[in-house]
């Protein structure tokens, strides 16, 4: 009688064990399954879900088979390492038809139906030589019947999924299904916005006699959605070249239009207005009265290259003060003439400042990306430390100089980035030093 009490304890206990492991495996799911869901990268999100629904189940392996396609693109397991004997989803009777018509299955041993060694073939062997005998064919569909394809779970032991595994598999296929639409629509947003981006900016800076010239710009990406940072270079007038860099309040469709029409604006008003104020004023009136109540600042300079370096005329709506890096590695910054936000008031208080460059001397615009980049700490880069950092650039080119802040920056704030980062510089560079250099541009997205 004790041994039998004793069998009893141990079955008991054994049985307590096992529904104890299963409850933390669902419970460890569970904790990894909203950040699986949230997977912008379909083919991550159908790697993640797959292995959790394999857990969940208690499978050897889980597949996704896409709609269309007779081979997985996902296949998972504590230990996989293949198959002796891959399944031929295809040419299993059992399972091809589910795959087909879209409808779950559950087989609880295949060798019910396929008792010969040619008819268990298709069914596969794992790696061990075992056959593969219990399955379940769970349909990804999302809630308007829109098929993604099926997921295929596997295990050699027969009976190995019951009534609440398979309603458990389930359900974590329709989330499959909802996340994968969102993960496509996403993506899709995020190639549109990087076309789009890609229309805003120009795509190479021209060659001018008597300046070098480089452009960064980086976008952070923050929702998928276009930035409103802007930037261009273009002649205003014979021998004379605009520069233009400006940055929209918010992100989006709504930013993206008045992105456009600034940078539009700015080439339209450049020939007909010889001061930076005027054309910052044109521009005012352009982006002004706007229901959205978005703003924009701007830095415009008009540069004039002579034998000995490059005369300018600069005027700011509210932007970043740039800086003059000399040749000798003095740095200043050309603080004055402020002004005020774009678009925000029917008279916009702008004003223009001149700059000589010497041989060798650059100047640099940034937007607010780069000051107000924060560490994990929440300091600020700032200006301090731009200027800092700007005095060891000399000698360098345009584009020595462009990486150098774009990298620090980036450095700076890792993988916070939440402000898109755009920098132009242009540096005196006399056309009988060298011939005139193509402006480089370099775009890229965190």
């Amino acid at each position: 009688m004790s041994g039998v009490q004793d069998r009893g304890a141990r079955t008991a206990k054994a049985l307590l064990e096992r529904v104890e492991a299963e409850r933390s495996e669902i419970e460890e799911v569970l904790i990894d399954l909203a950040g699986a869901l949230a997977e912008a990268d379909p083919a991550r999100l159908v790697e993640r879900l797959v292995e959790a629904t394999r857990r969940t189940a208690g499978a050897s392996f889980g597949m996704f088979l896409p709609d269309g396609q007779g081979q997985p693109t996902s296949i998972s397991g504590p230990d996989h390492t293949g198959f002796a004997h891959p399944p031929a989803l295809e040419q299993a009777p059992l399972l091809a038809a589910a795959i087909e018509s879209g409808e779950p299955l559950a087989v609880d041993d295949v060798l019910r139906w396929a008792r010969s060694e040619a008819a268990q073939q298709p069914y596969g062997a794992l790696d061990d030589g075992s056959l593969v005998r219990s399955w379940l064919v769970l349909p990804v569909r999302n809630d308007t019947g829109g098929r993604h394809g099926s997921m295929v779970l596997g295990h050699p032991a027969p009976h190995r999924f019951d009534h609440r595994r398979e309603r458990l598999a389930r359900g974590l296929a329709q989330h499959l299904a909802g996340a994968l639409d969102r993960a496509r629509e996403q993506h899709e947003r995020g190639r549109v916005a990087r076309v789009l981006q890609e229309t805003l900016l120009p795509p190479i800076l021209p060659a001018v006699p008597g300046l070098d010239l480089s452009a960064r710009y980086r976008a952070t990406g923050v929702g998928n959605l276009v930035g409103g940072d802007f930037y261009d270079v273009f002649e205003a007038d014979d021998d004379v070249w605009a520069v233009v860099l400006g940055d929209v309040s918010g992100f989006g469709p709504e930013a993206a239009a008045i992105t456009g029409q600034a940078r539009y604006t700015v080439r339209a008003v450049a020939r007909d207005e010889p001061t930076p104020s005027g054309v910052l004023r044109r521009l005012n009136d352009a982006i002004g009265g706007r229901s959205d109540d978005r703003f924009c600042t701007a830095v415009y300079l008009r540069m004039q290259p002579t034998l000995t370096g490059v005369e300018l005329v600069l005027s700011r709506g509210g932007h970043p003060p740039p800086l003059v890096l000399r040749d000798g590695g003095e740095v200043e910054a050309l603080d004055g003439a402020a002004g005020m936000p774009l678009g925000m008031f029917a008279d916009a208080e702008v004003s223009d400042l001149p700059c000589t460059l010497a041989t060798g001397d650059a100047i640099v615009l940034y937007t607010d990306g780069v000051i107000e980049a924060r560490d994990a700490g929440g300091e600020q880069f700032g200006q301090d430390r731009l200027e800092a950092l700007l005095k060891s650039c000399a000698g360098r080119t345009a584009d020595g100089i462009a990486r150098r802040i774009e990298l620090a920056a980036m450095d700076f704030q890792g993988e916070t980035a939440s402000d898109d980062v755009a920098i132009v510089v242009a540096r005196a560079w006399p056309s009988r030093h060298a011939e005139p250099r193509v402006g480089v541009v370099q775009v890229s997205r965190s």
